[in-house]
């Protein structure tokens, strides 16, 4: 349920309109209750385009809302290469992810957001995004911040997605006075993570992203406008019905809008000139630099995001050694960011006011238990308790296109099924997917008995291709008895990038080189390994597991309308007819968590 909140001035305080707050979804990650929490007891004072001065002389752009009082207060920074003439507008567009701004400046901190060098109102070059310069720009921004007269010196950061991985980022260059962090939805990854999936472009997400941010960038509304917007466009159904226009008109977007030329020059470099990971990337990515945070951080995510932002939770889990939160909550996609404030400000309160909020005595991690529909915790992610289970895929019968088995036995006989790999936008008679599947479905027998799988997924294809490449996306799914299917977990993987990296992966996550791809010779098996994004279901009584195999994204997808954050991209390179190998000698296999005391085991077939 929503909940409104009028953050109203103290009389004759100059801003006479702030924006308009509303929290929706899950504001704490667990069924807890700070025992101490700030209260709304200020007044707004806002200050646009105030002027950041960085070492080198260039003068940043902000927009700083701060308690109308004489006295200083903790800053919460958000930082990014968004437009900030949009944010507290009510606009549901995936830039405007400050947070809440009434809601925490009414309870003592002070919400400075900050454009890039570069970008927006702020002077200098424009950088591609999370370049070296920016992160020791923003570090610089977080000690001028603390220096400033509205500021006691406690400097923490705020906001999902670009602003939650700048993060990680700005939390490695050890600034001192930056005491906590709260990312939120924020990838680690540039590569594998954001601008490739499994080695195939994401031009899905790229086209509309950079043609939208590249086209905003010269935006100029008036703070009086866009608080009274936050008014009218903060409502549910007027966000349900430009989300709606916004997502349904993404492939259009890009021809019809004229983006400023540094943005295309962004795009047609990670395009075309760094299809591989490498230096470009490593130094543009937190996952190198984790070990250098030593502040506390909540990272947040949830079961929505496996497009961009859900492995970079648990990379961050693995790669920080400080003081650390972890909670994954329910599927949410929805902007403006509006949940887990009160998470947040129970948080700051006691890194950065040392209020005793009780946060720090909440379980190293909270996960939302799907299908249960309740929070879970645990002392660790992947789940201690739990138990590895392997479902062999094998077929039921020569036909494709029938539903086909994942068994916790070794198949007894070796067996092949074939799906044909279609470029996506490519022209082919519809009547051919009456008679060629472009997909393989495997399902689990019933469920003897309520079953969590918990945790990493696993998969393994023995698979050859009449192609040099090819690509596979495996899709995971909770089958009910009625037949509804809810989708859980998704993995992707270029063929030719099967090469793994042993020092970065983990035992939670299979991952891949990407610097040295290898074509297949047609019609020679090969393995391919990867990791499908991990999840937390309750499988019910009756329930099926079901695990769906195909080369085109666009197929086996999850769209905002689904409750995912997940762009169709551009795969598989060639038209090909796949097959894969199940069998005793030639193993193909699915593997998840179970958790219980000893484990659940699944049905055999």
């Amino acid at each position: 349920m929503a909940i409104t909140e009028k953050a109203t001035p103290m009389k004759n305080a100059p801003l006479r309109v702030p924006p308009r707050t509303k929290l929706t979804g899950e504001q704490f990650a667990g069924d807890w209750t700070p025992t101490h929490a700030s209260q709304p007891d200020y007044g707004i004072l806002f200050i646009p385009d105030i002027a950041i001065p960085l070492p080198d002389g260039t003068i940043l752009r902000g927009d700083l809302y701060r308690p109308d009082a004489d006295e200083a207060f903790p800053v919460l920074l958000a930082w990014s290469s968004y437009t900030k003439e949009l944010q507290n507008t009510g606009l549901p567009l995936p830039i405007n992810e400050v947070g809440q701004v009434s809601y925490l400046v009414a309870r003592g901190y002070c919400h400075l957001t900050v454009n890039a060098r570069g970008a927006g109102k702020s002077a200098g070059q424009h950088m591609m995004h999370f370049s070296p310069q920016e992160h020791k720009d923003v570090a610089d921004v977080i000690e001028w911040a603390a220096t400033q007269p509205w500021s006691n010196g406690n400097i923490g950061m705020i906001g999902m997605s670009y602003f939650a991985a700048i993060q990680y980022l700005a939390a490695a260059q050890q600034p001192p006075h930056l005491k906590a962090i709260f990312p939120y939805l924020g990838f680690t990854d540039l590569y594998r993570h954001f601008a490739y999936h499994g080695g195939a472009f994401h031009s899905g997400f790229f086209a509309p992203y950079y043609t939208f941010v590249g086209s905003t960038q010269s935006l100029s509304v008036p703070p009086v406008l866009r608080h009274l917007g936050s008014y009218l466009l903060n409502r549910n159904w007027i966000q349900r019905r430009i989300t709606s226009f916004f997502f349904k008109n993404e492939e259009k977007m890009p021809q019809q809008m004229h983006p400023e030329g540094e943005w295309m020059r962004d795009f047609a470099q990670l395009a075309f000139d760094e299809p591989y990971d490498g230096p470009f990337y490593r130094e543009k990515s937190a996952w190198p630099v984790l070990d250098r945070i030593q502040i506390p951080v909540c990272i947040g995510t949830n079961w929505a995001n496996p497009g961009i932002h859900s492995r970079g939770a648990f990379q961050a889990w693995h790669g920080i050694h400080a003081p650390k939160k972890l909670f994954i909550g329910p599927p949410d996609p929805r902007w403006p960011w509006s949940n887990y404030h009160g998470e947040l400000l129970a948080w700051y309160d006691f890194h950065l006011k040392g209020m005793d909020t009780g946060v720090n005595e909440q379980p190293p991690v909270r996960y939302w238990l799907q299908g249960a529909d309740c929070w879970k915790s645990a002392t660790d992610w992947p789940i201690p308790d739990t138990t590895t289970q392997r479902l062999y895929l094998h077929a039921r019968s020569e036909r494709s296109e029938d539903s086909h088995v994942l068994q916790a036995t070794h198949p007894t006989q070796s067996t092949t099924l074939q799906f044909a790999a279609i470029p996506r936008g490519t022209n082919y008679p519809k009547e051919l997917e009456k008679h060629i599947s472009q997909r393989l479905t495997y399902l689990s027998e019933p469920m003897l008995e309520d079953t969590e799988v918990v945790g990493p997924v696993k998969l393994q294809l023995i698979l050859s291709s009449t192609a040099i490449d090819t690509h596979v996306v495996a899709r995971l799914s909770d089958v009910a008895p009625d037949g509804t299917v809810r989708l859980l977990s998704f993995g992707w993987l270029q063929a030719s990038h099967r090469r793994i990296d042993e020092q970065l992966s983990r035992p939670d996550e299979i991952i891949h080189e990407h610097r040295h791809p290898e074509a297949l010779t047609p019609s020679q098996p090969v393995c391919l390994s990867f990791s499908l994004t991990p999840t937390a279901n309750l499988f019910k009584k009756k329930h099926r597991l079901q695990l769906e195999i195909g080369s085109r994204p666009d197929l086996l997808k999850a769209t905002v309308f689904d409750g995912f954050i997940y762009f169709p991209y551009e795969a598989p390179p060639y038209l090909a007819r796949n097959t894969v190998f199940h069998g005793e000698s030639d193993t193909s296999y699915l593997e998840v968590s179970i958790r219980g005391k000893d484990g659940v085991p699944l049905p055999d077939a």
